[in-house]
C-alpha cells in the first residue's frame, strides 16, 4: 500500500513538472542603437506557448495568439503599453510600434525611435506580463552604445537605469 502510494506521488509529480516545463515566465528584449540607421531598435521576443497562456488571461478565454491577427495586435499593443525608455533627464523617448510576427516558438514585437542625441544613459520600465505572473523575468539587452548592457527585470524592480 505504502509502495504503490510513493508510486502514485512520483508520478503525480513527474506530470506537474512536465505542465510547469512548458511555460518559460521569461522574455529578452533587445535594444539596439544602429549606428547606420540612427534609431533606437527595440525587439521583444515571448516565447509562443507563454503568449498563448497570457492572451487568453489579459483578453479573453478563446484569444488566439496563433491564428488571429487581432489578438497579435492586441498582445502588440500590451507589450508597448508596459516597455518605457526615458533618458537620464526623465525626459520621455516615444516609442513607435514598428510591427510583430510570430516566428517558430516565438513571438516578437518590433518598436523604434529617433535616437536621442548625446544620450548618456537610458531608463527603461519593462512590466509585460509581470502584471499577469508575478515570476516573470524579462531581460534586457542594450547594444551599440559601448560594451552590452543587461537589465533584469523581476520582483519589485521597476525602473532600471544603464549609463553609456
Amino acid at each position: 500500500m505504502l509502495k504503490r502510494l510513493l508510486c502514485t506521488f512520483v508520478v503525480m509529480m513527474m506530470v506537474a513538472t512536465s505542465v510547469v516545463a512548458h511555460q518559460q515566465k521569461a522574455a529578452e528584449t533587445t535594444v539596439l542603437f544602429n549606428k547606420r540607421s540612427g534609431k533606437l531598435e527595440v525587439m521583444h521576443r515571448f516565447y509562443l506557448h507563454d503568449t498563448e497562456h497570457a492572451v487568453q488571461s489579459l483578453f479573453d478565454k478563446h484569444a488566439d495568439i496563433l491564428d488571429s491577427s487581432e489578438t497579435q495586435q492586441h498582445f502588440a499593443d500590451y507589450v508597448a503599453k508596459q516597455f518605457l525608455a526615458r533618458n537620464l533627464s526623465d525626459e520621455k523617448i516615444a516609442l513607435n510600434n514598428v510591427g510583430y510576427e510570430v516566428e517558430g516558438k516565438f513571438f516578437w514585437v518590433y518598436q523604434e525611435a529617433t535616437q536621442p542625441v548625446d544620450l548618456k544613459g537610458i531608463k527603461l520600465f519593462n512590466g509585460s506580463l509581470r502584471d499577469l505572473w508575478p515570476t516573470q523575468i524579462n531581460m534586457v539587452n542594450i547594444e551599440g552604445k559601448g560594451q552590452v548592457r543587461t537589465l533584469y527585470f523581476s520582483d519589485n524592480k521597476d525602473w532600471l537605469v544603464a549609463t553609456f
